[in-house]
């Protein structure tokens, strides 16, 4: 489909751009999820792909929240949406918007999904802790019901929400935050995207998956990926290599109606 491609072509312009801030700031950045399959399988986005999923451990990622603030929150062309000022309540993590077609809303244009990465405990209760402080900082930030961590959690969402004061939100925020990143993700053994969209239980795995990074080709361009990639791909997805069904073949958003391919430029 070429409006598709010509979307992709636009999120490579993003990353590239994005690329230019953290190497300019000495901040690194690795693709994820779909990305990284796309990079390993593809060398590029996976055909029907139609967004971009990267991380960066989280002091890298705090600086760069930091930075983006001293500058309106803007690089160029594209808009940063902090994680505790969204312009759009989605996860707890950073996005970086195309500011094309954003008088339809933010949800019609592309972005690129920033997932803060974080040391995890080795005791088992204090995994416990952690995950229910992700969930409790999820909350907080946007007093909705948690999405896709399954039914349970989402009923007990939905029963702390009708309970808790609004006045208290602020300061759970605070304190599940100082405690869901406590630790050093540097130092553990084990780290984690506490809100990536596996879930907490799966998204957590050896921190030797990730580093070292290591160089991908990706669309022409070279970005960093995880080092141990089968590993890590193996443990989101199971059997990756395999493609999945023709029917699941398809781009999960419809913003790509809005790009063309030559230039990704609005219709």
């Amino acid at each position: 489909m070429k409006e598709l491609a010509g979307l992709q072509h636009r999120l490579i312009e993003m990353l590239l751009e994005f690329q230019k801030f953290t190497d300019r700031h000495g901040l690194t950045f690795f693709l994820v999820g779909g990305s990284a399959l796309g990079a390993y399988r593809h060398q590029g986005f996976i055909p029907w792909d139609d967004d971009v999923d990267i991380a960066m451990m989280r002091p890298d990622f705090e600086k760069m929240e930091s930075l983006m603030a001293n500058q309106n929150n803007r690089i160029g062309e594209f808009i940063y949406s902090p994680v505790e000022n969204h312009i759009i309540p989605e996860a707890p993590i950073g996005y970086l918007y195309d500011d094309a077609h954003t008088q339809n809303g933010y949800d019609q244009t592309a972005k690129i999904d920033i997932h803060p990465i974080d040391g995890v405990p080795q005791n088992g209760f204090l995994r416990k802790v952690q995950m229910v402080c992700s969930l409790v900082y999820y909350l907080s930030e946007y007093r909705l019901p948690v999405k896709n961590k399954g039914n349970k959690i989402r009923m007990v969402s939905k029963a702390i929400l009708k309970v808790t004061p609004d006045v208290l939100f602020r300061l759970y925020m605070k304190i599940t935050k100082k405690i869901m990143t406590s630790w050093n993700a540097d130092q553990s053994r084990d780290i984690c995207s506490l809100f990536g969209v596996a879930g907490y239980r799966t998204e957590v795995m050896p921190r030797e998956y990730l580093m070292p990074l290591k160089e991908s080709a990706f669309e022409g361009a070279v970005f960093l990926v995880p080092g141990d990639t089968h590993h890590y791909l193996k443990r989101l997805y199971g059997d990756y290599k395999t493609l999945p069904p023709k029917e699941e073949r398809y781009p999960r958003h419809t913003i790509h109606l809005t790009y063309r391919i030559d230039k990704g430029e609005e219709l």
